[in-house]
């Protein structure tokens, strides 16, 4: 499959993830990339080490295809990309996409929110209530965004007008 049918698979589970729907979201084979990635380097369960985080938690994401989407931060994405030796976009969508997309930051990102809330007249609390995820940190420090999971970094972006995976396409560090 392509980057971008993998994209849209994404954006289905993740839509239907967001609306709580009863039949379990189909998600990319993310948890099949990632055992695969650790085999290749001949990794066991020191990959959980060198990734900084628990070992329970590293061996969800080989067995359940959401988690890398819905539990762990961008920031441990992120983390977890370098110590399998590969790319973000490759452990979530098989490969890179076929043209470069737009990047923005996440103080763009926050800006937009802000300008958002002046726009709608409504507090932090009414935008965050409306998305589902408490924004209060994301207004005092933007780089707090690295800390949701990639479904609240996409409700986030989708609130701010902004496209999840140009905020996601900027390389990050730990």
């Amino acid at each position: 499959m392509s980057f971008d049918e993998e994209y849209r698979i994404a954006e289905r589970a993740l839509s239907a993830y967001e609306l709580a729907d009863s039949t379990e979201p189909v998600f990319p084979p993310a948890a099949q990339r990632i055992r695969r990635a650790r085999e290749t380097l001949g990794l066991t369960q020191e990959v959980a080490t060198r990734w900084g985080e628990q070992v329970s938690m590293y061996w969800d994401l080989e067995l359940y295809d959401a988690e890398v989407f819905t539990v762990i931060s961008v920031r441990q994405v992120y983390r977890l990309a370098v110590v399998l030796g590969t790319s973000v976009n490759a452990v979530l969508f098989g490969g890179e996409p076929a043209m470069n997309s737009p990047k923005m930051p996440y103080t763009d990102v926050v800006s937009r929110l802000r300008v958002r809330m002046a726009d709608d007249a409504i507090s932090p609390e009414q935008l965050g209530d409306h998305i589902g995820w408490d924004i209060s940190g994301l207004l005092a420090d933007s780089d707090a965004l690295g800390d949701l999971p990639i479904d609240g970094l996409r409700a986030v972006c989708q609130a701010a007008g902004v496209d999840w995976m140009s905020v996601l396409s900027i390389e990050r560090t730990g």
